[in-house]
């Protein structure tokens, strides 16, 4: 199974380069979902390393050489950002569904790295990331990437106002639009936990995620093209779209619309065959 050249894998790697140099252009941690306290001993330093470590990672994930190790790096990484910064808020304030959602988004961004890893090629495996590597790491990002879809459902569904309110004036504000973003994500994570037609729900989310990067963030930029905020949403949303597909492409090889299946997370080689 070959993943390293899907469009997914471009998309992620473009979005983490654009948020490490949005890290170097303003001297901020590049991410509104990413909570690092204010009073962060030596926070600008920081932040213009976490910009070189990602353009640096994001880059490597292109090279076919350097693809494997960037990506377990950047998963750690990523994982870093989940036990340390976003846990702890969510187990200080559990009742908070954005919150939640917020995690389920960092654990999407997991999902990208540890796919990439998981299928790129590599000469000499580290013994203790090999569990992750081949069909055993692909169908933990599946069962994560389910998980994390549960999550992401939450704020959509907890605010259906704001939701409502969040597409640029240009598209009709309707308060349906955050039910069917979270149901949509729901359907998804049902779809790859009990494998029913998985590959339409998992492409239908991967373009849903796209939709909301191209419709929202893109004219959030175009309308503001000075506010970081824009860009550093435009870059999450992205590499949580080629996350999407990423994990679309998965299941290349299974049947568009299947029903349960009684392996969970269980992996289809595509037409480029396995490994």
């Amino acid at each position: 199974m070959r993943l390293s050249n899907n469009v997914g894998h471009t998309i992620f790697s473009l979005a983490v380069i654009g948020l490490g140099i949005i890290s170097l252009a303003t001297g901020h941690f590049a991410s509104v979902w990413q909570p690092v306290p204010k009073d962060l001993p030596a926070r600008l330093i920081l932040a213009y390393a976490n910009g070189v470590l990602m353009v640096g990672l994001g880059a490597g994930l292109l090279s076919r050489s350097l693809r494997a190790r960037s990506a377990l790096v950047l998963g750690v990484y990523f994982a870093l950002w989940f036990v340390l910064l976003h846990a702890p808020i969510v187990a200080a304030s559990p009742g908070v569904a954005d919150h939640w959602s917020g995690l389920g988004e960092n654990a999407t961004l997991i999902v990208g790295a540890l796919l990439v890893y998981a299928t790129a090629p590599m000469t000499v495996e580290p013994g203790w990331a090999q569990w992750l590597r081949g069909d055993a790491g692909v169908r933990s990002g599946r069962v994560l990437f389910a998980l994390a879809a549960f999550l992401m459902s939450l704020d959509n569904l907890a605010y259906p106002r704001a939701n409502a309110d969040f597409p640029p004036a240009w598209i009709p504000h309707w308060m349906g639009w955050g039910y069917l973003v979270g149901c949509g994500f729901i359907a998804t994570g049902l779809a790859v936990l009990f494998r029913i037609a998985v590959r339409l729900a998992t492409g239908l989310a991967a373009g849903m995620m796209s939709a909301l990067t191209l419709l929202c963030w893109v004219s959030f930029v175009l309308q503001a093209p000075d506010n970081r905020v824009n860009w550093t949403g435009l870059m999450v949303s992205s590499a949580l779209a080629g996350a999407g597909w990423l994990i679309a492409a998965s299941y290349r090889g299974a049947p568009r619309l299947a029903g349960p299946s009684r392996t969970i997370g269980a992996v289809h080689d595509g037409p480029e065959g396995s490994h």
